[in-house]
């Protein structure tokens, strides 16, 4: 192996780093609401240990993992308000501060306070600096992941989180949509009134797209002037229209910007049982769309994609 290939090649990872890791993506899985549970999950067990272990055994490794995973998962706030919820009741299960427990380990009042003080304080500043990890590794993620230009994802991205949309479109019994944009007449606009203009184009045109999707949808510039979209349509909303509705907003937000932008579209109706491969199913979308291209532009094709065949409506 030469030179460039040890520079080029990722770092070893051992077994505990390797289940560190998969640990810490799950954790980053977590929705707000069930990290609140796991933490006061770990709260509870961490509460009754210490309860049924009694005072001579400490389990400060135990509140520490709380307050971190707390700091991680919910953020700084989140994990102060753990510190000072481990402290109190940590105190209430040992007896710690009381008269008796001062007396029993010999210590004066002000000595116990200010054991319980310096603990606070060095685990709040533990949870600051997981807390700031979390918001750095956050921002690393979505600078790694996002167009700049457009705050949307970028291609990588995009095709990266397809399959997780299609596992939840399946569990819901979801019909999927898959979008192929490109913008017609884009280049001009980069020519005649430089990029500047042309990047005000795909910024409305992105704001338009993104504020007409929910949160869970995904939106993607993949470059230049080629966007797509991937959407879960419920039972019971026929995914042509929502397409069709799609590409009329997006063309009015085009026609406001004052360039004679327009949007070609293609659009694969796709059975979530049946959405497997990726690349696939952004080929047929693209394909319509350059069928849509072919025929005069402005204007949406789609396609029907089933386990059987592929079939397409004008």
């Amino acid at each position: 192996m030469g030179e460039l290939d040890r520079v080029m090649a990722p770092p070893p990872k051992s077994a505990l780093i390797k289940t560190m890791m998969r640990s810490f993506r799950w954790t980053m899985r977590l929705t707000t609401a069930q990290a609140a549970v796991v933490v006061c999950a770990a709260m509870f067990t961490t509460v009754f240990a210490d309860w049924v272990s009694g005072p001579k055994v400490s389990m400060t490794i135990g509140y520490l993992f709380v307050d971190v995973l707390a700091a991680w998962t919910l953020r700084e706030r989140a994990g102060i308000g753990i510190v000072l919820a481990s402290i109190a009741l940590g105190s209430v299960v040992n007896g710690f501060g009381t008269i008796p427990a001062v007396e029993q380990n010999g210590l004066s009042t002000s000595v116990a306070i200010w054991n319980t003080t310096t603990r606070a304080a060095g685990a709040i500043m533990i949870v600051l600096m997981v807390a700031t990890l979390r918001h750095t590794i956050d921002g690393e993620l979505w600078r790694a992941s996002t167009d700049y230009l457009t705050r949307s994802l970028n291609g990588g991205a995009f095709r990266s989180q397809i399959d997780r949309m299609a596992q939840v479109g399946r569990r819901r019994n979801s019909t999927l949509l898959l979008l192929y944009m490109d913008l017609d007449g884009f280049k001009a606009v980069n020519d005649r009134h430089g990029h500047a203009a042309g990047d005000t184009v795909l910024r409305r045109f992105a704001d338009e797209a993104r504020a007409r999707m929910r949160p869970d949808d995904l939106f993607a510039r993949l470059g230049g002037d080629e966007f797509c979209a991937f959407l879960a349509i419920e039972r019971g909303v026929a995914p042509e229209q929502v397409a069709e509705s799609l590409h009329a907003r997006l063309s009015e937000a085009l026609h406001s910007t004052g360039h004679a932008v327009t949007c070609s579209m293609g659009a694969v109706v796709i059975d979530a049982a049946a959405a497997h491969d990726t690349e696939r199913m952004i080929g047929l979308a693209d394909e319509a769309m350059l069928e849509v291209k072919r025929n005069g532009k402005n204007a949406i094709r789609i396609a029907f994609d089933t386990p059987d065949a592929v079939r397409r409506a004008a």
